[in-house]
Formats: C-alpha cells, sequence, structure tokens
C-alpha cells in the first residue's frame, strides 16, 4: 500500500525483480558453487533499481538505497555461521539481495552505467541457454573487469572479494551568505574504512578514494531534495575541510548522501546547517 509519494513502491519493485529473471536464472544459470546466487538475485535486483530509478528518478533512489543498507546491516549483525564476501555467498539472502544492491549501484556509479551495461551483455551472450560447462561468479567479474578503468579495479576487490565497510561522518556544517547573494559551504568530514573476516574481527584501512561530498537545499513539490551542489572529491583518511559556493541558502550537506557506501552508521553522513 503506497501511501505518499516518499513511500518506496515496494510492488513495483518486486515485480521488477521477478520479471528480470526471465534473463537472470532463466537465460544465464550460474553453476552449483558458492556466489550462484548472486548470478541470479544480484543481477535481479541491479535490473529491478535500473527500473525504478529510471520510472521515479534517481533521487528516490535514497531512500531505498538506505533501506537495503539497513537490511544488510542487520543481516550481518545476526549472522550465527559467517558472513561471506558477495561473489562467495551461500545463499545468504541479507548478502545476495541488500549488499548485491548496494554493491551493483556503487559498481555503475563508478565506471558508469554503459560500460557496466556493455559487460552485463557480454556476460550474458556468451552463457545464455547453455548447458555446462555453467559459469561463475569470477567469469562475470573478468566480464566487468574488461570494463573497469585500470585505476578502477582495486573497487572490484573492495566490492566483490572482501567485506569492506566504511564509517563516514560529517561532523561540522557552516554557510555564511556572500555579497553576491550566494553562499559559502564549508564542511568537515571524517573517513575510516574497514575490512572484516567472516566472524565481524575488523581491520582498519588507509583509505585514498573519491566519495559523493553534497550540499542541499529547501525540500520542493513532494519534498523532492534541491541539490545545490553535488561531485566526487578525493577522500584520505581522518579529517578533511571542503569549501563550495553554491547559489541558494543550503540546508543541509554531508559525505555520501545517498549512501551508495557500506557505512556501519549512515545517520551521522549528513548534517543540518
Amino acid at each position: 500500500r503506497v501511501k505518499s509519494d516518499e513511500d518506496i513502491d515496494y510492488v513495483f519493485y518486486v515485480t521488477a525483480h521477478e520479471v528480470a529473471h526471465q534473463w537472470w536464472a532463466h537465460q544465464a544459470i550460474g553453476a552449483n558453487v558458492q556466489g550462484a546466487t548472486m548470478l541470479t538475485e544480484t543481477l535481479a535486483q541491479y535490473s529491478a533499481l535500473m527500473v525504478m530509478e529510471k520510472e521515479f528518478g534517481r533521487q528516490a533512489m535514497r531512500k531505498f538505497l538506505r533501506y537495503e543498507l539497513n537490511r544488510y546491516l542487520a543481516g550481518r549483525g545476526g549472522e550465527l555461521v559467517g558472513e561471506m564476501p558477495l561473489m562467495l555467498v551461500e545463499n545468504q539472502q541479507y548478502i545476495h539481495y541488500a549488499k548485491g544492491s548496494l554493491v551493483m549501484y556503487a559498481l555503475r556509479d563508478a565506471i558508469g552505467e554503459a560500460p557496466l551495461n556493455r559487460a552485463i551483455s557480454e556476460y550474458l551472450n556468451q552463457y545464455k541457454f547453455k548447458g555446462p560447462p555453467y559459469p561463475t561468479t569470477i567469469d562475470f567479474v573478468n566480464f566487468v573487469q574488461q570494463h573497469t578503468p585500470l585505476d578502477q579495479r582495486p573497487l572490484l576487490d573492495d566490492l566483490f572479494r572482501r567485506i569492506t565497510l566504511y564509517e563516514n561522518k560529517t561532523t561540522e556544517v557552516v554557510s555564511t551568505r556572500r555579497p553576491d547573494g550566494r553562499y559559502s559551504v564549508r564542511l568537515t568530514v571524517e573517513a575510516k574504512k574497514f575490512y572484516s573476516d567472516d566472524r565481524g574481527q575488523e581491520t582498519a584501512i588507509p583509505i585514498h578514494e573519491a566519495i559523493d561530498i553534497g550540499v542541499f537545499g529547501e525540500e520542493g513539490p513532494k519534498k523532492k531534495e534541491t541539490v545545490l551542489f553535488f561531485a566526487k572529491r578525493p577522500i584520505s583518511s581522518g579529517k578533511q575541510t571542503f569549501e563550495v559556493v553554491v547559489d541558494r541558502k543550503p540546508v543541509k550537506a554531508g559525505i555520501d548522501p545517498y549512501n551508495k557506501l557500506i557505512d556501519r552508521n549512515p545517520d551521522d553522513n549528513v548534517k543540518k546547517f
């Protein structure tokens, strides 16, 4: 029951996901090994995400990605056996559904929709309607790697081969009106990155990557966010301060505001002025 424009149209999403299985599983089916459900459920999730984005707009995906992030964090918190990386998932729903959505969306964001679509299409054309030997996630990631720039290829390890977590937060935001009527915005953010093993033991690692920084104004009709500034900025471990100029009065700003990364505490990514 969709009561308002803010609600996730879950019926639309589930329908898109199930239709996507006409390709993922009904045309190309993976070998019965670790990671098999990534080739069916995660790819169906990504197809559904793209259909939703085309229907409802990119900003509407923020709520759905947050929903998937919460599902994943809750699932790994209740894991009784051992958490697997996505490409070794052992029919763990919180991984191949929820984490799969986050991983594929982040991958699309990093390398572009067209290159990712080409990789997926080549994978499908290679294996559809064929018998053994069936593909594994190694085969799929190899297709993706061929369309990933060299400087982005370490990201594939973080997304598919490791359990990668972030702890990004915005610690301070300051807005000053300029003589020309525009606004100077200064925001201080802090970034941390961890690798986890299957038991949840984490190791902190240095972070050097581009992450979204966003500044937002008053909400428009149907509570649609007004984006005043949105771009990737190089982020290193620890605190960093960024300054931007926007045309209208800002209301909030932060790091990774759309929760594309798997953040252990997403509530502190954005801070109001």
